[in-house]
């Protein structure tokens, strides 16, 4: 995909909005932007950055039913917890996850891809399907990585990341 720079103006008030709800989902107010405007404009008018709890259907190690999680973590880190879960302990394949956490999510496959990938990505690491594909058959390095890409959510990935990560990845 191409990517152009824009210059965007915007109220203070507007920026203040924009900066606190970056914050919230632990990205920085350009990327937001650039996110919000790309769901907006392809379509996706759900509201998918929100703070609001969520059902995960994502199974519990040896639980089929659905959890309710309050988020403390931003939504790209629930969702990638949410495909882990469903790759590592119910032994489906990545694009399977991904459906399943965006049909339960009630939101597109895309956006869930999104977060797996450019919305997990570093200035000088672009991360694309097979480096986390790579990073999700390596449980450790997936936390690790997350928790450097996420420092102020570090303790609480590390925790959550306990549960789900196969016996033999430790």
């Amino acid at each position: 995909m191409k990517t152009m720079t824009i210059k965007l103006l915007l109220p203070d008030s507007t920026y203040d909005l924009v900066a606190e709800r970056a914050k919230v989902e632990g990205v920085d107010p350009a990327h937001y932007c650039s996110i919000l405007l790309t769901e907006r404009l392809s379509g996706d008018v759900r509201k998918v950055l929100s703070t609001l709890p969520v059902q995960l259907g994502a199974p519990s190690v040896g639980n089929s039913e659905a959890i309710t999680v309050v988020r403390k973590l931003p939504d790209t880190i629930e969702q990638i917890f949410a495909v882990c879960r469903y790759v590592w302990h119910s032994k489906l394949e990545f694009s399977d996850a991904i459906h399943k956490v965006a049909k339960n999510l009630g939101i597109q496959e895309t956006t869930v891809r999104d977060k797996c990938t450019r919305r997990i990505s570093l200035p000088h690491v672009q991360v694309d399907t097979g480096i986390f594909i790579h990073m999700l058959n390596q449980p450790i390095t997936l936390r690790d990585y997350l928790c450097q890409r996420f420092p102020k959510f570090s303790t609480e990935i590390t925790h959550r990341f306990e549960s789900v990560i196969p016996q033999k990845a430790n």
